[in-house]
């Protein structure tokens, strides 16, 4: 089951609080916790947080349809972690590179 959120400038929740630009930077850094198993994002932008993958076995990854999915697959590059992305049919190893140093 698919979620969809639209926040609309001006828009009064039963919280009586009307949606602002002034009111949501009084919010501060607000978080959003969403328990469903499908959400969709689109027309914007995912910034500023870690954004973490949903881990999988290679025995048990979900379907690659449809195609530009992404997961973190535990045993995926012969045996060590990666990244995957859906072609819409299989599941691509993403190459993960060097480790990240300062």
């Amino acid at each position: 089951m698919a979620i969809t959120a639209s926040v609309t400038r001006g828009f009064t929740y039963a919280t009586g609080v009307e949606i602002t630009a002034a009111n949501l930077n009084e919010l501060g850094e607000p978080t959003v916790a969403i328990n469903e198993s499908s959400v969709n994002i689109t027309g914007g932008t995912i910034s500023g947080t870690i954004m973490t993958l949903r881990s999988y076995a290679v025995s048990g990854v979900p379907s690659a349809s449809p195609a530009g999915q992404m997961i973190y697959v535990t045993d995926g590059n012969s045996g060590a972690a990666t990244v995957a992305v859906s072609d819409g049919s299989n599941w691509k190893v993403v190459a993960l590179g060097a480790t990240i140093s300062t």
